[in-house]
This record gives structure tokens, C-alpha cells and sequence, in this order.
């Protein structure tokens, strides 16, 4: 085989992994942006006593619902010991500062928050 002919295949072969690297890209579902359903409360103070916000003491509280709550509900880990309801209908997930609850009724959502003033997350939800 002649030198030209091993390059040319090598080349092929780089160009056919290269196209299959691009077609798993676009295939993947996280590749494009998806809106967002939910809300937010904007706030100072606590959850539990909210007072209006201020410069040194701000926070945003977001829910969201819908796939993207569904998804993360799956993938923050298992099922809470200790959750806000005994309702064998009510199953809830924590990680950090991120909570994801689910019910028949209701569905998905997920809640979490940031405190504007550090930056810091913090809980979205009390129960």
C-alpha cells in the first residue's frame, strides 16, 4: 500500500469519527435551550417572616415545574428520610439547597434560591 493510500484512509476514517462526534452533539437534547415554567419571590429577611428586600438584604426564591423539574426530581438522589408531608401521595428529594417534590395531583417542582447580596444559594421553599 502506498503512503498516499494510508493517508487517505486515515484521513476517512478521522472525518468519520469526526461526523459521528457531530451527529451524537446534535442529537443530544441538552443542546439547545428549553423554556422554563415557574415562579419567583423576591425578598428580604427569612422564608418564614419575609420582609421587603433591600440593598444588604436580598434574596430571589425561584419554583419551577414541568421536564425540567421532572428531570431533576430523577437525578438528585433518593427519596428524603424525613420530608415536609406523611402523605403517601407526596414524595420529595433534596440536594443542598435545591428541594424537588412530587405529588399525583400536583406533579413536579422544584425550588431553590440565592441570596443576591453574597451570591450564595439557599433554600427556595420552607415546608
Amino acid at each position: 500500500m502506498s503512503a498516499r493510500a494510508v493517508f487517505a484512509a486515515g484521513l476517512l476514517s478521522a472525518l468519520s469519527l469526526a461526523n459521528a462526534a457531530d451527529e451524537k452533539k446534535q442529537g443530544w437534547e441538552g443542546a439547545s435551550p428549553k423554556p422554563i415554567t415557574g415562579d419567583y419571590q423576591i425578598y428580604g429577611g427569612t422564608l418564614s417572616e419575609m420582609l421587603p428586600p433591600s440593598a444588604k438584604d436580598r434574596k430571589v426564591a425561584f419554583k419551577f415545574t414541568g421536564a425540567l423539574a421532572k428531570n431533576l426530581f430523577n437525578n438528585i438522589g433518593p427519596d428524603a428520610k424525613d420530608s415536609c408531608s406523611a402523605d403517601q401521595d407526596y414524595r420529595e428529594r433534596n440536594r443542598g439547597d435545591v428541594s424537588c417534590t412530587y405529588t399525583k395531583s400536583d406533579g413536579y417542582a422544584c425550588y431553590f434560591g440565592i441570596d443576591v447580596v453574597s451570591g450564595k444559594g439557599t433554600y427556595g421553599s420552607i415546608c
